[in-house]
């Protein structure tokens, strides 16, 4: 039996959510912290996720990152208080990743608005995280077309081939990440992920040009902090230079799932470790399991995963 790995349930809710996606209008989104949604069983979202985690054997007890306020007393686990914005929770999330766990340890990092079963985590992991358990960065890749999401059919998918010579596959992003934080650059990582939610919902057409603007002026500031400490500033042109290289390939349907793993490793793993895991510290494994791509964003979206 493999090792039981941290687990870490995001928690919280951004004071300025996003658009609403084209099709849909904000008042059939849900506000607000999603985890104490009840589903139509009367059970809220949060306590039926730890459970299902807990009953899938391959997790420690969850730990919670979020409000004390609004989740003590619904969950039956330890929880970091943590209240604002996703950029606020990213940061305490990795501060009390090094103050817990050994910074080179495996750390399981879960959205709280996903519902798959016990079983389907089991699998998850059997098949495709544990053949890659070396791995820095793990993240799973939902294969399937949009009929099949039914009342998600809506969210935002990408086109990468499993190798030049192959079609395309329609990849959805899924919601676990397994990370080692001391071989990242964290708070590049925080960076790329807090512009990836915010700009989650805009035409893939125009979001490139918002993305490497706000990746730049971001990374512009960490240069900063590489002149202070006599580092050469690298940051600010190559991560929005090899964002743009990979998003210009993938829009032709011509870029690869290793090419991808390249360039996020490039942008997020320390040099140090670049050779490390068999020269692929990150790994993105397909997966057909759908419930890891249905994160509960809308009132329906809700009352199917309650049904």
């Amino acid at each position: 039996m493999p090792k039981r790995l941290p687990l870490l349930i995001l928690a919280g809710s951004d004071p300025q959510p996003g658009p609403a996606p084209a099709g849909l209008a904000q008042d059939d989104m849900l506000s607000g912290f999603k985890a104490v949604y009840r589903l139509s069983s009367g059970v809220p979202l949060i306590s039926e996720l730890i459970q299902r985690f807990n009953a899938s054997g391959r997790f420690e007890q969850p730990i919670l990152i979020g409000p004390r306020r609004v989740h003590e007393g619904i969950v039956d686990c330890e929880i970091v208080d943590v209240e604002g914005s996703l950029a606020t929770t990213l940061e305490h999330t990795y501060k009390f990743i090094t103050r817990r766990f050994h910074h080179l340890d495996p750390v399981a990092i879960s959205a709280c608005d996903i519902l798959p079963t016990p079983d389907e985590i089991r699998s998850l992991l059997e098949t495709n995280y544990d053949p890659h358990e070396d791995a820095q960065f793990w993240w799973q890749l939902v294969d399937t077309k949009p009929e099949s999401l039914n009342v998600s059919s809506w969210k935002q998918s990408y086109q990468l081939r499993p190798d030049m010579d192959q079609p395309p596959m329609n990849l959805y992003p899924g919601h676990i990440v397994i990370v080692r934080v001391g071989a990242l650059r964290m708070r590049v990582v925080n960076s790329v992920l807090q512009i990836a939610y915010w700009y989650r919902n805009r035409d893939l057409r125009t979001r490139h040009v918002h993305v490497a603007i706000e990746s730049f002026r971001r990374l512009l500031a960490e240069d900063i902090r590489s002149l202070t400490s006599l580092r050469l500033p690298l940051f600010s042109i190559s991560i929005p230079i090899r964002g743009l290289l990979a998003y210009y390939k993938m829009v032709r349907k011509q870029l690869t799932l290793r090419e991808f793993e390249h360039h996020v490793a490039k942008t997020l793993v320390r040099r140090a470790f670049h050779k490390s895991a068999q020269g692929r510290p990150v790994r993105f494994t397909v997966t057909p399991i759908l419930a890891f791509a249905k994160d509960i964003d809308t009132k329906a979206e809700l009352a199917e995963a309650g049904s």
